[in-house]
């Protein structure tokens, strides 16, 4: 190997070219700070182990890993920019909403482009079947409130809560027919009269569907979740009071 080659110099430059350029430009790391960072300069100890280049390596390390930390954080706040410009869509498309399907369109749209969902469903509590004609929303459906089949969800719908996770083959079935066999998680969402998480009473239950086995999980928030409910109930509201 050679000193070009073990030093990672660019194919054509030497040593002394890069020693050249430093002299000519003493100033160079006072203007490229963020390069010392990466920079190994040993510290001749002897046989012994420098305690300035441990105390160096430790700190190297903190760094990478505050940069790692940061890079999450930009991107948290990113998703929740785009999360929030979702709601706002949703929240003004829904305000020009006639009608259960429209309603019921303009959610599935949301969820479909927005969350990427890759299946939703609605069942609402009462009997409106007529109303839901034209929802392009495969899985919507009217349900009676004391329906026996309803038993699997009844802690979720009495928390009055999002929850996300991996559902039971029983809950998969009755929410996504079909569709069952390929959902991985999902996201459940009780829909409450004025949008009052822990209400009583109940609208119904929105579930979000994805193939992805980690898009929803346990331990995942669910403000967003709980906004979205809240709007989509208030937008029900009329419709079902």
């Amino acid at each position: 190997m050679t000193t070009q080659q073990r030093h990672g110099l660019a194919e054509g430059v030497s040593d002394k070219e890069v020693i050249e350029y430093l002299q000519a430009h003493p100033d160079f790391f006072i203007t490229h700070t963020h390069l010392l960072a990466d920079l190994v300069v040993p510290h001749e100890s002897g046989g012994a182990v420098s305690l300035i280049e441990r105390q160096v390596a430790v700190l190297r390390d903190q760094n990478r890993q505050a940069r790692r930390e940061l890079a999450d954080l930009v991107q948290i706040a990113r998703d929740n920019d785009r999360l929030n410009e979702c709601l706002q869509r949703f929240a003004l498309a829904v305000m020009g909403c006639a009608t259960l399907s429209e309603i019921f369109n303009t959610l599935y749209d949301t969820l479909r482009s927005d969350l990427n969902a890759d299946a939703v469903a609605l069942h609402l509590f009462g009997n409106g079947a007529g109303e839901l004609e034209d929802a392009e929303l495969v899985n919507a459906a009217w349900v009676a409130r004391d329906a026996a089949e309803l038993e699997i969800f009844r802690k979720i719908l009495e928390a009055g809560k999002p929850v996300c996770g991996r559902l039971s083959p029983a809950q998969l079935h009755y929410l996504f027919a079909s569709q069952a066999k390929d959902i991985a998680s999902a996201a459940l969402l009780p829909l409450h009269p004025g949008g009052q998480e822990g209400s009583p009473l109940s609208y119904g239950l929105l579930a979000i569907g994805s193939y992805n086995g980690e898009r929803f999980h346990p331990a995942m928030g669910t403000v967003f979740l709980s906004y979205l409910s809240a709007l989509l109930s208030r937008a029900l509201h009329p419709h079902l009071a």
